[in-house]
């Protein structure tokens, strides 16, 4: 669990990568505002995060910048429309999305089905605290974050938005 600490979030520290299966089915589940995320590896034991993410029509995440992950989507169903510095794209089942840290990159779901696909951050750390802190306060906001709380947040774990 994260602790705050002068406004940054501390993140557990990565250990030995552990073998082992997670199943289908089976995960931490966390809700992204909305949209489900399934942890299939936690930077913790696995050297990376994956997770399994499914945004319904109409989910957005708006334009940011993660400082010390690298992600990579990779699309499962759906259409999802990318939000680059300068040019949207869609991309859809079996395309892959490579988001080194520093990029500023945002998505979206402008269909009337839901999209799933896998995130990939390296090493992550940052990134599944954020995803889990999300969760936590969201569910004790009933009535949901606000865009600064929702900036905050991000700014605990590396992330700019904007």
């Amino acid at each position: 669990m994260p602790h705050a600490t002068e406004g940054k979030a501390r993140v557990p520290e990565a250990g030995p990568i552990e073998a082992g299966v997670t199943e289908a089915g089976s995960g931490e589940v966390l809700d992204v505002f909305g949209g489900s995320m399934v942890v299939k590896a936690d930077p913790t034991r696995h050297g990376l995060f994956l997770g399994e993410h499914v945004v319904p029509p109409g989910y957005a995440v708006p334009p940011h910048v993660h400082a010390g992950d690298d992600e990579l989507f990779f699309v499962l169903d759906g259409e999802l429309t990318l939000l680059g510095a300068a040019v949207e794209r869609r991309v859809g089942p079996g395309d892959t999305v490579q988001l080194p840290g520093g990029s500023r990159h945002g998505f979206r779901n402008d269909t009337a089905a839901a999209v799933r696909f896998l995130v990939m951050a390296r090493p992550g750390l940052q990134t599944a605290e954020m995803f889990r802190h999300f969760d936590r306060a969201g569910r004790a906001a009933p009535g949901g974050l606000t865009p600064p709380e929702i900036i905050a947040i991000c700014a605990q774990y590396g992330v700019e938005m904007g």
